[in-house]
């Protein structure tokens, strides 16, 4: 078919569904074209019969158009998931290609070869393949073959947790120069949802979402098969963001897809996420759909598939889920597969004791931050505060499910969230400091008349400024006794009538909420939150997401931190000087966390957002010269020069009253992102 080498697809198309129409004997040479087109297509079914119909009898076919043609019905074996069909065929094309040495038959060759490796185990023999595949399809100055290379690579790199190396492959396959050979769409499809996935494992929901989708147009217009992928990516989409009617949606069609194109790997992937949803909606067709999952799959596929069975029957069956993930590890582990490895290791935590879990946890969290998936991550921290000893962590668990929200996935009705398995956290006891003090139980307000004596709410104080460090009896009795002596007998009274207050119904052990020692008094900061606590590890991870460069991430969670910073510590107790330290901690942390949302704002083109941080930082420190000058450089820049002449006016007052010199308007200034500025406006609108 000339319509091939011209790019003419839909020609060529035409022209293949033509000939699988007819009857008669077929030659090679005009067999492997439309073999190739109908394998596109994910007509497995018509490609199977016209490959029936090659006749050795046919004379002309030289050992390139025989090679072509076995390389192309391993591809269709390939696809059936007939591994040993797809051997023969492999080394029958591989054997004519050397023969011939076409490039063209050699790249395919090479590339059916790399495929089986992978689907053995055998990494390094997949990276060689590709290597030589790629050569010769470089060589032959064929497209299409080298599209389709670039991208089995991109998805080979990223199952074994090189993100970047998965991102530039990937981009290099589909930001090829504009000119050259136009590529089969649909290799130009599958190689745009694998740039997806990259997106999906680096925690880029929103972007990956938008591939998928640009990935299902392009198949979708050609009428392929292939589709089932990129719809199996937009279920997964669906499934991490808590939409699981959307998610059964695409899962179910993806199925429905490849189950009609017989393509086995795609059928098992999207069988995966459909298990997982239906276990998450108490579905009794979880298991089988599990069980058909694990039938379907291959080596490249089996360990995902053998945690996915995990996952549904968890709920149900510990004792099979816990077989089902020592499996899927072992398999990850022999397989090179990190993303199935952590995968398990999350779900056998779910089936071990505390201790345990906390190690496998451990394990899987490093593998993901290994590969670089957030959103792995994120869930593990999640996991590993509500499962940790002493109950759920307070701050610790709101950060991590903040990074969770941050990242746009909901950590409560995703398929694999903790509130499915292990119910809902307990109902801890909160302290507010931030502000003015007060405690709640259960959610309700501990009344005054609770405490029965001032001290104990005082002793509450003393600790909670202490962030957990324990303090001497004597330093207590020192601080609320001053001058006193044999004040034990007060302090073991106040301290009783502390844990009546925070456990009135006696339900936890004496030291749950607080703990006495030889050195000294705390409170557990495991088992008490307290709202100062949340807000500094919040901002703290804000602060450490914008050292990262994760925009989103760093502003969801720089804005949680500031909407959580309703007043200084206890600043309706000015005097009180245990508390001091902690309040200029809080102070400079909120302070801080305004500066960098106003900066991360600005990065991300959002000028409101960087003015309303900078503005709310300039109520708390009208004297903040850097944080002025941000504002006034990025509303000048955004042309709102009107309000950075306001601005500058207020700022200039603020430095007469210092006594320091105010830089002028004409001079450059530094914008939110770190980019120099120039504000347009005249010195006379000083």
């Amino acid at each position: 078919m000339q319509c091939i080498d011209t790019g003419d697809w839909e020609a060529a198309l035409t022209q293949a569904r033509r000939i699988a129409a007819e009857a008669g004997p077929l030659a090679a040479r005009t067999a492997w074209p439309v073999t190739m087109m109908l394998y596109f297509q994910g007509d497995l079914t018509t490609a199977g019969a016209v490959l029936r119909r090659v006749s050795p009898t046919v004379s002309g076919d030289g050992p390139a158009d025989r090679a072509l043609l076995a390389g192309w019905a391993a591809g269709v074996r390939w696809a059936l998931n007939d591994l040993p069909g797809c051997r023969r065929e492999t080394d029958r094309a591989h054997a004519l290609a050397q023969l011939s040495g076409e490039p063209r038959a050699l790249a395919l060759a090479h590339t059916m070869l790399a495929l089986l490796a992978a689907a053995e185990g055998d990494r390094r023999g997949n990276d060689r393949h590709y290597e030589l595949a790629l050569g010769a399809a470089v060589r032959a100055a064929d497209a299409t073959q080298q599209l389709r290379i670039r991208a089995n690579r991109g998805s080979q790199r990223l199952e074994e947790g090189d993100l970047e190396g998965a991102r530039a492959e990937l981009d290099r396959a589909l930001d090829a120069a504009p000119g050259g050979p136009v590529p089969h769409p649909a290799v130009v499809g599958l190689a745009r949802h694998n740039r997806a996935k990259a997106l999906l494992r680096s925690g880029r929901l929103a972007a990956a979402r938008d591939g998928f989708r640009a990935a299902c147009t392009t198949l979708q217009r050609i009428g392929a098969g292939f589709v089932a992928y990129p719809l199996t990516g937009l279920g997964e989409c669906h499934e991490l963001r808590g939409d699981l009617p959307q998610a059964r949606a695409a899962y179910e069609e993806a199925v429905l897809v490849a189950r009609n194109a017989a393509i086995s790997p795609a059928l098992a992937s999207a069988r995966c996420g459909l298990a997982r949803v239906l276990a998450a909606t108490g579905d009794d067709a979880a298991a089988r759909t599990a069980a058909e999952a694990v039938a379907e799959s291959t080596a490249l596929t089996e360990a995902p598939a053998h945690a996915c069975a995990g996952w549904a029957a968890l709920a149900t069956d510990p004792v099979a889920a816990r077989a089902s993930a020592d499996t899927a590890i072992a398999l990850a582990r022999a397989g090179r597969h990190p993303a199935a490895l952590a995968d398990g290791l999350e779900l056998a935590a779910m089936t071990h004791p505390p201790a345990e879990a906390q190690r496998l946890l451990a394990d899987a969290e490093r593998v993901y931050a290994d590969i670089g998936d957030p959103v792995g991550v994120a869930r593990v921290a999640l996991a590993r505060a509500r499962t940790g000893p002493g109950g759920p962590a307070a701050a610790a668990h709101l950060v991590a499910e903040h990074r969770l929200r941050a990242l746009d996935v909901d950590p409560s009705t995703g398929t694999r969230s903790l509130a499915r398995h292990l119910g809902p956290p307990e109902s801890p006891v909160a302290v507010r400091m931030l502000g003015s003090f007060a405690v709640a139980h259960r959610g309700a307000p501990v009344p005054l008349t609770a405490w029965q004596s001032r001290k104990a709410r005082d002793v509450l104080k003393l600790l909670v400024a202490r962030r957990g460090r324990p303090i001497t009896r004597a330093a207590i009795g020192e601080a609320l006794w001053p001058g006193e002596d044999k004040v034990g007998n007060r302090l073991s009274i106040a301290l009783s009538i502390l844990r009546t207050v925070l456990d009135p119904e006696r339900a936890a052990p004496p030291d749950h909420f607080i703990v006495a020692g030889a050195e000294g008094v705390a409170y557990n900061p495991r088992t008490l939150v307290v709202d100062v606590d949340v807000f500094l590890e919040i901002a703290a991870a804000g602060a450490a997401a914008a050292a990262g460069g994760r925009i989103g991430e760093a502003r969801m969670l720089l804005e949680a931190a500031a909407a959580a910073y309703t007043g200084d510590v206890l600043d309706d107790e000015p005097d009180l000087e245990a508390v001091l330290p902690l309040r200029e901690e809080a102070r400079a942390t909120f302070l801080a966390a305004l500066r960098t949302l106003g900066t991360v704002c600005s990065q991300a083109g959002d000028v409101d957002g960087a003015v309303r941080a900078w503005l709310r930082l300039l109520q708390h420190d009208p004297y903040d010269e850097d944080c002025a000058l941000r504002l006034v450089g990025v509303l000048g820049a955004a042309g709102r020069h009107g309000e950075a002449a306001r601005h500058h006016r207020t700022y200039a007052r603020r430095m007469r009253e210092l006594g320091l010199p105010a830089q002028p308007l004409r001079r450059s200034v530094r914008n939110g992102a770190g980019a120099a500025v120039h504000c347009k406006i005249s010195r006379a609108s000083v």
